[in-house]
């Protein structure tokens, strides 16, 4: 019986019939294998459809964390990106049936895993992968069958109590993108950045094993730079090791007389691990060869130049062999690396991809990183190039030009006032975030701008494609764990300061229940582009564009359809654990949702919400799980907190003759977030109207938005009802949808008595409002509501809570 600790084995060993993704018909593939709480990446295959990768992984097994499935996800390597090729999942249990759970197993052959799309995007994937998956004991590798079921079987049952235990330390399983936590607290002194490759190791001395009876030689190398240290995987019982790992490092001028040593040691279980060849050579002459190979920005990605090295035995009277190194390097100088990085974030946004940023475009780049750049800022980058911002267009090397230029610029000036809308406190920021979303360092936002982009862009360099970690997404779900870290990043990424009734994307309630005051976790397509559609940008030009107005209802056509789709329930536990929904309250089990808009719009258990009041029908409820805003009239709303120019309750209603019945009425608005429980109620005691429907467009409904020029509650698709009521008189309900939502629905039935906290109807995904309109001297709000809303501060309320009350 096994001792030591358990390991899960990891062969990636080929791919079959892969989709071409590149203009040659051909792809150059890749495979990320998520296991657990670790990622491991195979080598690039270029130009085939069939790729032989031969690589392996091994994965410790905590008993805390004991994974259920392994995943795998196939990529095409572009030249600062990548392309999604399918994944597939093996499910330990499902695929370990028949009980041939040992790597060594006879019956533990290698499958195919067929690749499918779960990305929700009309990509072709075709082909499978070869795989093989087993369990491994360091200690003991002549385990029976029905041991390793029996330990399988242990391990799934275990529970383990207490705290977790201390997390495993070890060097990485592989070499790519690591290296030592070093802080690049100066770029002054930064000369560039070395990427090396270990391919191989050729003719390594034939050591004996103890017993005199077969070679004993498990390989692995070290690097050192400075004070900079890596190591590879071992390669068991190998005197041709095959290794195909990268690291990189920083190189500053004050290191440049330094030398890189490689060092090959032999791997012992027992004893020491015993050092058997080396080679150092100076880091300049690394340079020097790497140099003719250091690609332009607009070609950077894998030109790196093959180099053997001739490894000194420690014993070379011993044996008469020459071993050798195998390895590749790339050298990017400081003044590229920052360069390569504007290009390859600009690739990222480069929608239609003809090479060149217009003005949304840029200004969405801009979005993702924090930026607080003004519209003049932004449209100076093109003016000065002598170019229309609405309808020129900047390739990358002038984007990167300018942006470069600004920073010089920026960073010689001191803080400045407030503009007129109290929005920036400082100068504006080309970039800003608090930790990088890469190597998770945290509180970048202390250093200077130009030190921080260079962080990034040292973290970036290894892979192009990690500049999409900008791209923050709402819900991490299984086809997109190679990014989980992105559910983090939306809360690094800050827009404007942080004061209450600011005009800014981080919006601050409090909940009533508590008096907490709360930073809302916004969803991705709000926060990416509030700032791109809302703040500062012309309506001739900007928001009222029909391109925009376009755009945003084919994103909101899109994403209901997706919902819809059965494959979403895969998003429904993601979505749940963001936002930390009680799940206790929900009335269906989860496994009973179809889609996830089925989830969305779903009912709560009786109970789930209380009711106060219920007696009394002179008390106002709220109609929804929201953030509301209540104004005695009209009138006050628009001073305070309805910005639109156009808007009016004419607008709002499309009906003259009602706009009249409303004027000098009070006004309540209720603001539901994606996260909230979407059904909404009736607030009052009446007798229900028909319905009347009307089409519009797909703003988001975003206090920042709602605070802009734009009439969004008048200009947004919309259902009006009407509520003849005794206590209140004649009260409109208008539904109103908002950005991704595909669909209001009415449950409801017209010209029917309806009571307090009945049901009317739900909205599908997406933020969605609320706004009652009420009779002058019918009602009044609660003094607290009141209060908030004249500080522009929504309150966090639930449905069926008393906010307000009749006068008569």
């Amino acid at each position: 019986m096994t001792t030591g600790e358990i390991r899960l084995r990891i062969d990636i060993i080929s791919g079959k019939d892969l989709a071409p993704k590149d203009r040659n018909g051909l792809s150059d593939p890749y495979v990320v294998v998520d296991v657990g709480d670790s990622v491991h990446q195979t080598h690039v295959v270029p130009k085939s459809l069939n790729p032989q990768w031969d690589d392996w992984f091994e994965h410790k097994i905590e008993l805390d964390n004991v994974p259920s499935t392994v995943h795998f996800i196939c990529w095409d390597k572009d030249m600062f990106g990548k392309d999604y090729m399918g994944e597939a999942h093996f499910k330990l249990d499902d695929n370990w049936e028949a009980g041939h759970i040992g790597y060594s197993d006879p019956l533990n052959k290698p499958i195919n895993l067929p690749l499918q799309n779960f990305s929700k995007t009309n990509e072709l994937v075709t082909g499978y992968l070869v795989v093989k998956v087993g369990l491994i004991d360091p200690e003991n590798q002549f385990l029976e069958v029905k041991e390793w079921r029996d330990i399988w079987k242990r391990i799934r049952q275990l529970k383990v109590s207490g705290s977790p235990s201390a997390s495993h330390t070890d060097y990485d399983q592989s070499v790519q993108g690591s290296r030592t936590k070093e802080d690049f607290k100066s770029s002054v002194d930064l000369l560039g950045l070395t990427f090396l490759e270990i391919v191989s190791a050729q003719d390594l001395p034939p050591e004996k094993n103890a017993s005199r009876t077969g070679i004993d030689m498990d390989p692995f190398v070290v690097v050192s730079f400075s004070k900079q240290t890596f190591r590879t995987r071992v390669i068991p019982n190998s005197l041709n090791p095959l290794w195909k790992e990268r690291l990189y490092f920083a190189v500053k001028n004050v290191e440049s007389n330094y030398s890189v040593k490689f060092t090959v040691y032999d791997w012992d279980k027992f004893t020491n691990n015993d050092l058997i060849a080396t080679v150092s050579v100076p880091i300049q002459s690394l340079i020097q060869m790497a140099s003719s190979s250091t690609p332009r920005p607009k070609d950077a990605e894998d030109d790196m130049i093959p180099i053997t090295l001739d490894l000194e035995l420690k014993t070379s009277q011993k044996y008469d062999v020459f071993p050798k190194l195998f390895i590749k390097t790339r050298f990017v100088p400081y003044a590229l690396l920052r360069i390569q990085f504007w290009h390859a974030l600009s690739k990222v946004y480069d929608s239609d991809e003809n090479g060149v940023l217009n003005y949304v475009e840029l200004t969405t780049m801009l979005n993702s990183i924090g930026s607080s750049l003004s519209q003049a800022t932004i449209e100076k980058f093109f003016t000065s190039r002598r170019k229309n911002p609405r309808t020129d267009e900047l390739t990358f090397d002038e984007l990167a030009a300018s942006l470069e230029a600004h920073l010089k610029e920026s960073e010689k000036k001191t803080n400045r006032p407030a503009d007129k809308n109290g929005e920036e406190q400082d100068n504006e920021h080309i970039i800003y975030i608090k930790d990088c979303p890469i190597c998770k360092k945290p509180e970048l936002g202390k250093l200077p701008e130009s030190e921080i982009i260079t962080h990034i862009a040292i973290c970036a360099s290894t892979d192009w494609a990690n500049v999409d970690k900008f791209l923050v997404g709402d819900f991490v779900t299984e086809s997109q764990a190679q990014r989980k870290w992105l559910a983090k990043v939306i809360t690094k990424v800050g827009y404007g300061g942080y004061k209450i009734g600011a005009n800014n994307a981080n919006i601050i309630v409090q909940d009533r229940t508590t008096g907490e005051l709360v930073e809302e976790k916004m969803p991705t397509y709000i926060r990416l582009g509030i700032r791109l559609l809302y703040k500062g940008v012309k309506p001739s030009s900007g928001i009222e564009g029909n391109a925009t107005r376009r755009l945003l209802e084919s994103l909101s056509y899109k994403q209901g359809k997706k919902f819809d789709d059965p494959a979403s329930i895969r998003d429904i536990k993601p979505f749940i654990d963001f936002h930390k929904l009680s799940v206790d309250e929900i009335l269906d089990p989860l496994d009973s949702f179809k889609n996830f808009n089925e989830f969305f719009y779903r009912k709560l258990k009786p109970g789930a919400r209380k009711f106060d009041s219920p007696n009394d029908p002179r008390v106002l409820v709220s109609p929804a799980d929201c953030r509301m805003m209540a104004f005695p009239t009209i009138d006050e709303a628009t001073k305070l907190w309805i910005k639109g120019r156009n808007f009016s309750l004419e607008t709002l209603l499309g009906d003259a003759a009602a706009a009249q019945t409303f004027a000098g009425g009070s006004l309540g608005i209720f603001r539901l977030a994606p996260q909230d429980y979407h059904r909404f109620h009736f607030p009052v005691d009446g007798t229900l109207s028909e319905p009347k429907p009307i089409a519009g467009a797909y703003y988001t409904v975003n206090p920042m938005a709602i605070r802009s020029e734009l009439d969004v509650y008048g200009e947004n698709k919309r259902t009006i009802s009407y509520i003849n009521s005794r206590q209140f008189g004649n009260v409109a309900f208008v539904a109103i949808g908002a950005m991704m939502v595909g669909s209001i629905v009415l449950t409801s039935k017209p010209h029917s008595e309806v009571k307090r906290f009945d049901e009317h109807g739900y909205f599908a995904f997406g933020g969605s409002t609320v706004v009652l309109l009420f009779q002058k001297g019918r009602m009044k709000w609660d003094v607290d509501i009141l209060a908030n809303s004249e500080q522009s501060l929504e309150t966090l309320v639930r449905v069926g809570m008393g906010v307000g009350r009749a006068t008569s």
